[in-house]
């Protein structure tokens, strides 16, 4: 590994690789009904190991820095505050001051205060809402939020790569245990294996790793990336069959860290260049363009979704006279193009403003 794949700041493949997050966040979300995307399910893996990639790269190469913290949580605060509570105000104040959605929008609205701090996993651990589910994709914004509160802090202390990589994998362990003992309780109405925090942050935790690994010079990878593939392939595949035919929810045992291991590898892969292919593919214009604008088309397919699909879907059934499988595609491709759009105009005339600011704290 050269010295120059841990001091970049900006990998192209990787926005590729973002695009490619938010596209299987899209088809699993809005196509729901089309059985070919049973994996799309994904895409949130893939954003939580490019987040723990990216954010422990710039910890480790700013951690000399006088401002190490205030630099890094400025930062993080101009990219996802001024989009994530703007939503909040719009849809948990102005909607509900209006009358809009009001069926819709009850619980959330009942349960604000869990949205405001960043604690909506835990919320919808619990208690998931029984009309709408707009804004129930935030809670991986939450777990997100939450892992980078302490990391920074974690990095601080430690200091040195190896003992980071040690923490970390003992992390990992940690939470392998922790799943199997809150699935073994059984407790009841609790979605135990999908929104807690302790059972999400393995692809954060995988991130994390292959920037320290990067930051060791650890060739490993390189020299054996074949067979670390075929390897987590094999059993990501037999999890898969296993957790879908048999009693025990090995997906959400080990599944989630092992697939995101193999998210892992393409970023490695996509870091230090030595896959043409995958350096092809993911540096396309069409993927780069939705890694640019996926933050807003994440926090804004799911509600636009909800709030288009009951219009759209009467329109195409009656005064189209389509099908039902023919309206559900129609629906999703509009409410899809409209979220796009949406996206767009967010991040040029919104987003931009605060993400220049960042230049300030270098």
């Amino acid at each position: 590994m050269t010295d120059v794949a841990h001091r970049k700041q900006y990998y192209p493949a990787l926005d590729g690789l973002r695009g490619l997050a938010i596209l299987l966040v899209i088809l699993y979300h809005n196509f729901h009904f089309v059985n070919h995307f049973f994996f799309a399910w994904l895409g949130v893996d893939l954003f939580f190991v490019l987040s723990g990639y990216l954010i422990t790269n710039i910890l480790l190469n700013s951690i000399n820095s006088s401002h190490y913290l205030k630099n890094f949580y400025s930062k993080r605060v101009l990219r996802v505050f001024p989009l994530y509570y703007l939503c909040l105000i719009v849809f948990l104040l102005a909607f509900p001051l209006l009358g809009f959605f009001k069926d819709q929008l009850n619980f959330y609205v009942n349960n604000q205060l869990w949205f405001w701090f960043y604690l909506q996993n835990w919320l919808l651990s619990f208690n998931f809402p029984k009309i709408g589910t707009m804004l129930n994709h935030f809670w991986s914004l939450a777990v997100e939020e939450q892992f980078y509160l302490v990391w920074p802090f974690i990095i601080l202390w430690l200091r040195r790569p190896k003992k980071l990589l040690i923490f970390m994998i003992a992390v990992l362990f940690l939470l392998l245990i922790a799943r199997s003992i809150v699935w073994m309780c059984r407790f009841p109405n609790i979605n135990y294996t999908t929104l807690y925090t302790f059972t999400r942050v393995d692809g954060i935790c995988i991130g994390c790793i292959i920037a320290l690994l990067h930051n060791i010079h650890f060739d490993f990878l390189r020299r054996n990336m074949a067979a670390i593939v075929i390897g987590l392939a094999l059993l990501n595949f037999g999890f898969y069959f296993l957790n879908r035919f048999g009693d025990y929810p090995y997906l959400a045992f080990i599944g989630y860290t092992t697939f995101a291991a193999m998210f892992g590898l393409l970023i490695h892969e996509g870091v230090t260049g030595d896959s043409k292919i995958i350096n092809t593919i993911f540096n396309q214009p069409f993927l780069k363009f939705f890694g640019m604008i996926s933050y807003g088309l994440y926090v804004f397919h799911w509600p636009i979704y909800a709030i288009t699909q009951p219009g759209l879907n009467s329109f195409f059934l009656q005064d189209l006279n389509a099908s039902e499988q023919m309206s559900r595609l129609g629906t999703s491709l509009v409410a899809t193009t409209f979220a796009i759009g949406i996206s767009v105009v967010s991040y040029y005339g919104y987003e931009m403003r605060f993400l220049r600011l960042k230049e300030r704290f270098r």
